[in-house]
């Protein structure tokens, strides 16, 4: 059972933290009690949970199995500049400027969603080190990935974690989508992308769409999936993509 599955009970403090209109839906900031009385504070948009972060010690571990499966990234190269498409409340980047060297460059669009990630979501733990090292663009991640592209930005990690309604960015998920991933990324670079999905049945396009797109433009593909024990049920799925000269598989234990 996930993490989330086990949250499902708990029911918010009345009293959140914040609750505003964004781009994407209402977004509420609230604290939950985790199954071992830690507490967690919650990003919600539109009733679903977009970040977590621990407010004790563990301020900058990674609450999200799903974002646990990104660090796996981490340990194909060596990795000094990551892009992160999609950045929620920063809990993922915070967890890379606090546990490696690494410069973060995080893109997202909406300017509601990055004040309550500075606001509540503990970044002033940060040194002046390591938010040197945390760039947030308030931008569209296709004209972000356009214009690195013609500038000549090159990354050794890319990350997708944007939705649109549980759906993967559209423009992403075509042979030119993918292609325009590849150019951004050093050689040997990998791009990972988050895709709720199921992984027989119906609901298992989403996934399928993705693999095909990436497979136009990357010899290795491999998912990581936390749906694996009810593989009709759509969950999250961590595609990885490179054409590193190492194998894939055998490094993430997909």
């Amino acid at each position: 059972m996930g993490l989330l599955d086990k949250l499902l009970g708990h029911e918010p403090d009345p009293d959140n933290y914040a609750d505003v209109q964004t781009m994407f839906g209402r977004a509420q900031v609230y604290d939950v009690e985790n199954e071992d009385s830690s507490i967690l504070r919650i990003l919600d948009i539109d009733d679903t949970w977009q970040s977590a972060t621990y407010v004790d010690e563990r301020w900058s571990e990674l609450a999200f199995p799903y974002h646990q499966i990104f660090d796996r990234a981490l340990a194909l190269q060596d990795v000094t500049e990551v892009l992160m498409l999609g950045g929620g409340a920063l809990s993922w980047p915070k967890h890379v400027v606090t546990h490696t060297d690494a410069r973060v460059n995080v893109v997202e669009i909406d300017p509601q969603v990055i004040d309550l990630a500075r606001t509540w979501f503990l970044l002033d733990k940060l040194t002046d080190e390591q938010q040197a090292r945390l760039s947030v663009h308030c931008t569209d991640a296709m004209a972000f990935l356009e214009d690195a592209a013609a500038q000549g930005n090159r990354y050794d990690l890319v990350v997708n974690d944007l939705f649109a309604a549980e759906e993967p960015l559209a423009a992403l998920m075509t042979a030119e989508g993918t292609a325009l991933l590849k150019a951004i990324l050093k050689p040997g670079g990998t791009y990972v992308a988050n895709v709720v999905s199921a992984l027989k049945g119906r609901k298992k396009r989403p996934l399928q769409r993705v693999k095909g797109a990436l497979q136009s433009n990357f010899l290795q593909v491999e998912v990581v999936s936390l749906g694996a024990d009810e593989p009709r049920i759509p969950d999250n799925n961590v595609v990885f993509a490179t054409n590193g000269d190492y194998a894939l598989s055998s490094v993430l234990g997909a």
